[in-house]
């Protein structure tokens, strides 16, 4: 069988020095808050850790399914889809399992930016991304909120900055896509998120901005479609966070993107070009990581069948500490696709990096020197097919050492 490449999404434009406020309109403000408490451990060092996205229009939200959810999820998902003014977000504390607390302080961090910009609580979604089961430092982050709210003059890569945990490297991207009729949509947006990544969501939180025109319920419905075929589609550990929110805020000063309309089905490849580019981004930055890991599967009964098996090929810690060793041992890969149920693996095709090492379910001669020199690219893809009509795309990394060091030091 033929291994067919995946298909390039059509008429989408990488924005130059894409960010957050690429889209007219939106504003944003950044300040430091000793989140993380550098003053009080001594280092004398401070970052960007609050910021405050302003979009008026209307937002959607996917949040984790985690039952742990954070405070500052659960505030978020019963308020959209819906109008929306601004998002406030903080790192360094996720305000999770944090109890009654956790939910008071969420509160009094909307009613900061709602005060500064004359809107309704309500309307004014909160993130928080950091260390679990800490109070939120109310002290310093409501003086902070205050700050952002009232100068709204960073730009978005300012942004992209502020809201890093463990990550090495900020995310960003904007993208336009033509309208059938004249015009275009934009979408831009930053992520941060490098462990504790396995989106149901995952942690990781996603901030997208557009210049559509839509309702919000519509809106909620392509997010979500999005997010399943992207940021659902990446891991890093395995493990699902507490914390995980993607949030869109639609302006409403571009084209007319309702269902029905030309703009519509602009908008859905704007929203997954983008989503795809940040959940690759997350991957290629993941805890510890040298190397960023695709897996295509080709078949099983649908799109979501493939796209799991794919996920669960990058989950395996033996596929990705092959990936690290540079060992090109494909016999852990069909494993993982074994053990994530897919079926008629004896017709199984599999590609390691270009390179076929199984044909219909039987090992055909191949490099194995080759195989294992290709495993140092930054990038490397895994290929399989098996009968049905399915298409998965998955990404991921490799397992390194650095990872455990990390996470053993992340709370002290």
């Amino acid at each position: 069988m033929l291994l067919l490449p995946v298909p390039a999404p059509p008429e989408v434009d990488l924005l130059p020095d894409g960010s957050w406020t690429s889209v007219p309109g939106t504003r944003c403000g950044v300040a430091q808050g000793d989140i993380k408490g550098a003053v009080l451990r001594g280092t004398g060092t401070l970052r960007d850790d609050v910021a405050v996205l302003v979009a008026p229009g209307v937002a959607a939200a996917v949040t984790t399914t985690s039952t742990a959810a954070a405070a500052p999820c659960r505030w978020t998902r019963a308020r959209v889809p819906g109008p929306v003014q601004a998002v406030v977000v903080n790192a360094g504390n996720a305000n999770a399992a944090t109890g009654r607390q956790g939910e008071v302080d969420t509160a009094a961090t909307a009613a900061g930016v709602s005060a500064v910009l004359g809107c309704p609580p309500d309307q004014v979604l909160v993130c928080s991304t950091g260390v679990i089961g800490v109070p939120l430092p109310m002290d310093r982050l409501l003086p902070a909120v205050g700050r952002a709210a009232q100068d709204l003059t960073a730009d978005g890569h300012r942004l992209a900055r502020a809201i890093l945990t463990t990550d090495l490297v900020p995310k960003e991207v904007a993208v336009s896509v033509p309208v059938e009729g004249g015009g275009a949509v934009t979408v831009a947006g930053c992520t941060k998120g490098s462990g504790m990544i396995h989106p149901n969501m995952a942690t990781m939180l996603a901030f997208l901005v557009t210049d559509a025109a839509i309702g919000a319920a519509p809106l909620q419905a392509l997010l979500q479609a999005a997010v399943d075929r992207t940021f659902h589609c990446i891991s890093v550990d395995g493990d699902t966070s507490t914390n995980d929110t993607v949030i869109v805020q639609a302006t409403g000063s571009g084209p007319d993107c309702a269902p029905g309309q030309p703009g519509h089905s602009a908008l859905a490849r704007a929203l997954v070009a983008a989503c795809r580019h940040l959940a690759r981004a997350i991957a290629r930055d993941g805890e510890g990581a040298t190397t960023l890991v695709e897996c295509v599967l080709h078949g099983t009964a649908d799109d979501d069948q493939a796209r799991r098996a794919a996920r669960a090929v990058l989950v395996s810690p033996l596929v990705k500490s092959a990936v690290h060793g540079r060992d090109p041992n494909w016999g852990r890969i069909v494993g993982a696709l074994g053990a994530a149920g897919v079926a008629a693996l004896d017709e199984l095709d599999l590609d390691l990096c270009g390179i076929p090492v199984l044909r219909a379910g039987q090992p055909v001669e191949w490099d194995e020197a080759a195989a294992s020199a290709a495993l140092e690219a930054p990038e490397v893809r895994i290929t399989a097919r098996v009968p049905g009509p399915g298409l998965g795309v998955a990404w991921g990394c490799d397992l390194s050492a650095q990872y455990v060091s990390i996470n053993a030091d992340y709370r002290s």
